[in-house]
């Protein structure tokens, strides 16, 4: 895959993908999870501190952002996706 293939934002590629997704945003610790990611690349022990997890829970929430395509995993932990960008921009913000 190509930087610029990263840079893209993997959308949801059906009814039922874009449903899952905004299933996984309804609780409100996971967007408050995705919109500290947003801020910039966290660990897994930087999220379970700021949002008062145990790292075991901290991590079945992230798995949950990741399918949803709205996080990724990277190296030193995660970070936003395009996609999850603009769910932030576009859907977030609206409330």
């Amino acid at each position: 895959m190509s930087s610029d293939d990263k840079n893209e934002a993997r959308g949801w590629e059906s009814a039922e993908d874009h449903r899952f997704a905004l299933e996984v945003l309804q609780l409100g610790l996971r967007r408050k999870m995705l919109r500290f990611i947003a801020g910039g690349m966290r660990s897994n022990e930087q999220i379970a501190k700021e949002l008062d997890l145990g790292v075991t829970l901290a991590e079945y929430h992230l798995q949950m952002l990741e399918k949803a395509l709205v996080i990724e995993r990277a190296e030193g932990g995660w970070r936003a996706t395009p996609t999850g960008l603009l769910y932030l921009k576009n859907v977030e913000t609206k409330h």
